[in-house]
């Protein structure tokens, strides 16, 4: 079955299945809210759909989940997803969207909308929550069941979205399920989840403004409903943009460093992706891959020194003076990244340690085994395989079939074992090394695959464009 035919199939069901889904919360019967209210939202939905933010490389993504949360905690699953489809569909429209990609939009904004809200329904959830109502009369444990009811209902949304989202891409790109499901999403998840509670600071400003506005819905509810949403917004946009410039400028010192040596132009970068590839295969949290991500980029950073401009202009091999003098850039890479006080600590730690092995017999401090910090254990690993996939001037770059059976042969003696295996288990990173060497994956291994297989409307390599942060 082609692609084509795939995707057409799989969005036809995501269609079929948000009908269904808003037809079986129509027993709960929530009244309509009114015509104008109804508008209003749609409205400020469309508005924080086009403001969109660069969150990371290949995604844009917005904070627009907030406003379709806090519909459906104020009027149903049924307005609420609705509202939540207007705005996608109209902001989407004007875009100039590809019929499938907003047809697939769409329907699974409002099938993650109501699969939340059945299960916040079935759960004992109000139409708005109690604590929302009502003001110094209602118990703190009424208080708490409803918070519950409210995060089991986000978790509900931000489940089916990313599956959904990662159903979608893992068809168009052709990659296993679970390997763009880690990729895109494992790591915001808990982040988006912990962003939702603002939306019920949104729902009760919305709340509040209707019983001190004498006239009912005024200007003043919908402002105090925008308002907080585009600061939001905002801050989240300086965050992104300020993390991405310094990124950026880790990037251009780098490559600064890498000018020394034309046979290492761009290898920290791809230790850095390779290192966060194993890293996600691993499940570590968001805030270590960002570590090893970081720890992967500068991890050569000492070789500035001008002490070893000679060795790595050298095409000659090293004598062992040369070699033991080369052996000191891990520790003054060390040096030089503590110098940056966020760096300080774990993401230190790795670059010192990336050249330690498993056996006990690597440098600086001869650390073996699990003494070795696991991000650097990942660094040697990422570092050994683009040193064996890239052109050396004693040697050319190893066939990737040829650099599995030596990472296979180093296991337990330079490699930790358990990271040879991800290596060989994992499709994405296998992927991702044969991608970075400009290599075809051999049939062999991609055959060796044992994996399987967000708030978002998503723009894969292809097809959809994520649309939570």
């Amino acid at each position: 079955m082609s692609r084509a035919l795939g995707i057409g199939r799989y969005v036809a069901f995501v269609g079929v299945a948000a009908i269904a889904a808003i037809i079986s919360l129509w027993p709960f019967r929530e009244p309509f809210p009114g015509l104008f209210e109804f508008a209003s939202f749609v409205l400020v939905g469309v508005l924080v759909e086009r403001l969109n933010t660069q969150l990371r490389v290949g995604a844009h993504g917005s904070i627009v989940f907030l406003v379709y949360l806090t519909t459906a905690i104020l009027f149903g699953g049924v307005w609420g997803a609705l509202m939540a489809g207007l705005a996608t569909g109209i902001s989407q429209l004007v875009r100039g969207i590809a019929p499938i990609k907003l047809v697939f939009n769409v329907s699974q904004r409002v099938l993650s909308v109501t699969i939340g809200m059945i299960v916040y329904r079935l759960l004992g959830g109000g139409i708005p929550p109690e604590f929302l109502k009502t003001v110094g009369t209602i118990s703190s444990s009424a208080v708490q069941r409803d918070l519950l009811l409210f995060f089991a209902f986000a978790a509900t949304y931000f489940g089916a979205n990313s599956v959904l989202v990662s159903g979608a891409v893992s068809i168009s790109t052709g990659r296993p399920l679970r390997e763009v499901w880690d990729l895109n999403t494992r790591g915001m998840i808990g982040y988006d989840l912990g962003s939702s509670a603002a939306a019920l600071l949104l729902a009760w400003f919305y709340v509040r403004a209707q019983t001190v506005i004498p006239f009912g819905l005024g200007p003043l509810s919908l402002v105090l409903v925008i308002f907080p949403v585009v600061v939001l917004r905002h801050i989240y946009g300086l965050y992104f943009r300020l993390q991405e410039s310094g990124r950026e400028l880790l990037q251009v010192m780098v490559k600064a460093i890498e000018a020394r040596d034309p046979y290492t132009s761009g290898h920290s970068i791809r230790v850095s992706s390779l290192a966060r590839s194993i890293a996600v295969h691993l499940g570590l949290s968001t805030k270590a891959l960002e570590e090893i991500s970081t720890a992967g980029l500068l991890h050569d950073v000492g070789k500035i020194h001008e002490e070893f401009a000679p060795l790595l202009r050298k095409n000659d091999k090293l004598t062992d003076e040369e070699f033991a003098l080369l052996q000191t850039h891990s520790v003054k890479s060390a040096d030089l990244v503590g110098i940056i006080s966020s760096f300080r600590g774990p993401i230190q730690s790795m670059v010192r340690s990336h050249h330690e092995r498993w056996d006990g017999h690597g440098y600086p401090d001869g650390l073996g085994g699990e003494e070795i910090p696991l991000g650097s254990r990942i660094i040697m690993v990422s570092d050994t395989i683009d040193a064996m996939t890239t052109d050396r001037p004693y040697r050319n770059a190893m066939p990737l079939d040829r650099v599995i059976s030596e990472l296979q042969r180093c296991s337990g003696t330079q490699f930790d074992p358990h990271l040879v295996e991800v290596v060989l288990s994992s499709l994405a990173v296998r992927r991702l090394m044969a991608e970075q060497s400009g290599q075809q994956l051999p049939a062999a291994l991609q055959n060796m695959d044992t994996t399987g297989g967000s708030q978002r409307v998503v723009k894969s390599p292809a097809l959809f464009r994520k649309s939570g942060r």
